[in-house]
């Protein structure tokens, strides 16, 4: 038995429009593709194609972040070049002071001509140690790059440090940082030293060693005082309120002074010397020892100068020897005031320390310029081969799209065409 299937003519001309509705969406996809020149412009065209598009464009712009830390890192690092051959001009000049007036046939009034010079080679010094980026930046400061670097201490006379305790890197790659610059500290300040007025590390800065210079000049041969220093960054304070914290000051002859800190909060690193010297003057030592702030660290000084003077530091509980740099233990001596001659031969031999420990520095300075420019080539490359296989992804093959929307554009006027006869026949056009 043979079935026959009858087809409405509302169901055919239905489907005639369907079709002809899908072929106008297909070539309005082409021209819109031509028009913006993508063959992917919204998720729903290739949403697989599309989440990689996605991707490629992060990596594409975290390269490029990586880019701009590059150029940021070598302006800074040239900036801090030029920073420290203007610094070396100056030892080089106060090298050359200091032979000068090592020579017996000057007089006083020759060499207060050399001393009024060197004090401004201290000057000039400072400026250059408080050097500022054009964003205003100090570039020795490290992370508190808002803070200048050195200031003169009002009391001792002496610079102090007070930037951070840690440089600051940026990100150059994925798996590659480069400090932007060195701290303060490490290039004017832990230069080792010959002198008996070195620190209890056997440092002394290149601002104490040209003072020294110039107080020789000026017939100023003093004998120095005991003197140690905390090593660790105490700015923002500390806080001992949950846990007992004593220890001892042994100034000269023995006396002691116990500091007890318990259950305290210190803001910033002057509230704690203003407490601790408040104890050492109440248990005896306010004429022997004095506490200070040197900087971001804390200090301890002898009021008395010369050998005979000296400073001892005990702990008896808790954290704060830790927590401010100092060992158990940790003592040291003043010195007795030196002959103009050996004062200006230890002078002598502590600037050819600062003056190699610069070029050192430099030379650090001029890998990590390397390292950047080598880097900066990887990364374009890398950019350039991502923007490529982009492009592959996303972008539009005009030649072929022209002749997918020919063949389109074809189509669909075949199908108006045939609607158009076939929706004019009818049966009752033949009765």
């Amino acid at each position: 038995m043979t079935v026959t299937m009858r087809i409405s003519t509302v169901w055919a001309q239905q489907r005639t429009v369907s079709g002809m509705s899908a072929q106008q969406s297909k070539l309005y996809s082409l021209q819109q593709q031509l028009s913006s020149g993508l063959k992917v412009s919204v998720p729903e065209d290739n949403p697989s194609a599309a989440a990689q598009i996605l991707d490629f464009n992060k990596i594409i712009a975290k390269t490029s972040q990586y880019q701009a830390n590059i150029a940021t890192t070598r302006g800074r690092l040239n900036i801090e070049e030029s920073a420290l051959a203007t610094t070396g001009d100056v030892l080089d000049r106060a090298k050359e002071l200091t032979i000068s007036a090592m020579n017996d046939t000057l007089n006083s009034s020759d060499r207060l001509g050399i001393k009024n010079e060197i004090d401004q080679l201290i000057e000039q010094l400072a400026g250059v140690a408080n050097t500022q980026n054009a964003n205003g930046e100090f570039i020795f400061s490290g992370n508190l790059s808002g803070v200048p670097t050195f200031v003169k201490n009002a009391v001792s006379g002496n610079y102090d440090y007070q930037g951070a305790s840690e440089q600051r890197t940026l990100q150059i790659g994925p798996t590659r940082q480069v400090a932007d610059g060195d701290l303060g500290v490490n290039v004017f300040s832990n230069i080792k030293s010959s002198s008996p007025a070195a620190d209890e590390n056997g440092n002394r800065s290149v601002f104490n060693t040209l003072k020294a210079l110039s107080d020789a000049l000026g017939a100023n041969l003093n004998a120095t005082p005991a003197q140690i220093t905390g090593s660790r960054f105490a700015r923002y304070g500390l806080d001992y309120t949950s846990s007992p914290t004593q220890f001892d000051l042994v100034g000269t002859g023995g006396v002691t002074a116990s500091i007890d800190l318990t259950g305290q909060k210190f803001a910033n690193i002057d509230s704690v010397v203003t407490e601790i010297n408040a104890q050492i003057g109440a248990g005896g030592l306010g004429g022997d020892i004095q506490a200070r702030n040197n900087g971001n660290n804390i200090e301890f000084v002898s009021v008395a100068t010369g050998a005979t003077s000296s400073i001892q530091i005990n702990n008896t509980t808790g954290t704060f020897l830790t927590d401010a740099g100092f060992t158990d233990g940790q003592s040291m001596a003043g010195a007795n005031a030196q002959t103009f001659q050996s004062q200006l031969g230890n002078v002598l031999t502590d600037l050819d320390t600062a003056r190699n420990s610069i070029l050192d520095i430099r030379a650090s300075i001029g890998t990590r310029l390397n390292n950047l420019t080598d880097q900066e080539s990887q990364n374009d490359k890398f950019i350039l081969d991502t923007k490529t296989t982009l492009s592959q992804t996303q972008d539009l093959d005009y030649a072929d799209a022209l002749s997918k929307f020919q063949l389109q554009s074809t189509a669909l006027q075949a199908a108006m065409q045939a609607y158009g006869t076939v929706k004019q026949l009818s049966l009752f056009n033949y009765l």
